[in-house]
């Protein structure tokens, strides 16, 4: 089935066509090429029925305005966003071009640190949290990390709740937790 293109060499700004809470794949190929129009065919193939919105861009010599504003040196090429707009790779071959879908489609709901260079994560080591990277977090407090002064009081306030004598001696509140826990089939 082919598919009308997003351009044709002219400029786009491809933020304004990424698809709300879907990976994005635009893809720059020459359809005077048959081999590039088979790829194109496989891939889209290969996508028929996952939630991935594919945009293609036809390209007839690779020097148009697109293809060197998104630095498209050689086709076929795609360039892969994530359901929040980012991108996460850029691919020329089918193994590469899953593997960064399978990437894009893993993104999680809510926002949270992802990489050290975050800010958010920055002032989380300043507030004295004892992780070396964003992966050390466990995924039920980084839903708070974009909050890191509420994400340590919080941590503050369950150290004291959890692991303090009350009602219930420490070992009695472990033995709770680690039954809903199993319960659960929850790691924590």
């Amino acid at each position: 089935m082919r598919q009308t293109p997003l351009s044709t060499g002219a400029d786009v700004v491809l933020a304004n066509h990424l698809v709300p809470e879907q990976p994005t794949i635009f893809f720059f190929y020459k359809p005077s090429s048959l081999l590039e129009q088979q790829f194109y065919e496989s891939v889209q193939k290969q996508l028929e029925g996952k939630p991935v919105a594919l945009k293609v861009i036809h390209l007839k010599t690779g020097d148009e305005p697109i293809a060197k504003k998104n630095e498209i040196t050689a086709t076929p090429m795609a360039l892969i966003f994530d359901r929040r707009g980012r991108q996460t790779g850029k691919a020329a071959n089918p193994d590469e071009l899953m593997k960064f879908i399978r990437a894009a489609s893993d993104v999680a709901r809510i926002d949270w640190v992802m990489e050290t260079s975050d800010p958010h994560f920055d002032t989380l080591k300043k507030l004295g949290m004892p992780f070396k990277t964003p992966q050390q977090i466990p995924g039920i407090m980084r839903t708070m990390s974009v909050k890191p002064e509420a994400m340590v009081m919080v941590q503050q306030l369950a150290g004291m709740m959890h692991f303090s004598d009350g009602a219930l001696t420490r070992r009695q509140k472990e033995l709770v937790a680690t039954y809903v826990s199993a319960l659960n089939r929850c790691k924590y």
